[in-house]
């Protein structure tokens, strides 16, 4: 009772307090990121009314570039391109997608017995004859890829091959040189 008391009196004295008080507000969080993240995400040249999982990803994209502070930059810097892994008896298979990238701009290198880096560098002509971009969604800029594996690989024998924008590396496996041997429990 005592506090509508004083509410009656504070919205008698002050119009609109109440009003402003009971006003959906913005988190502050919203306010700082606008206009922040790239106008080309919310351009589209037909309204798409179902946009999927990839409409997440991209949204979880464009989120982690503007905590890192490259939000305002259309082209990205830096990209991880997607790989497939698979393993069989005798080799690890890496299969990723490097569509538009030259052979000469991929370099594959052990770091460690364990450790495969792939990396290299992509890019597309940024100048125009005329006209302006709408969307620019194609991934641009240096990449890097490392994959760890749970045992000594054979590094001599690794092959790789850069064919239609699929690099696949083969990497064999390296025999173990040691036998498994048991160990009698006394009573």
């Amino acid at each position: 009772m005592v506090y509508r008391s004083n509410l009656n009196t504070i919205a008698s004295r002050i119009p609109g307090l109440i009003a402003v008080a009971l006003k959906p507000r913005v988190p502050p969080c919203v306010v700082a990121a606008q206009g922040r993240f790239p106008k080309a995400r919310a351009m589209t040249l037909m309204p798409q009314f179902h946009r999927g999982p990839s409409a997440i990803k991209r949204l979880l994209d464009d989120y982690d570039r503007y905590l890192s502070g490259h939000a305002l930059d259309p082209h990205p810097r830096a990209y991880a391109p997607t790989f497939d892994m698979r393993e069989s008896k005798d080799t690890y298979q890496l299969e990723g997608e490097l569509p538009g990238v030259k052979q000469s701009d991929v370099e594959i290198e052990y770091i460690d017995a364990h450790t495969i880096n792939i990396k290299g560098h992509t890019e597309h002509a940024s100048e125009m004859e005329e006209g302006s971009w709408w969307i620019s969604e194609r991934s641009t800029g240096d990449f890097r890829r490392s994959f760890s594996f749970p045992s000594a690989v054979d590094q001599e024998n690794t092959r790789a091959r850069l064919k239609d924008g699929v690099l696949s590396v083969t990497i064999p496996k390296v025999a173990s040189t040691w036998d498994v041997k048991k160990v009698k429990v006394e009573e």
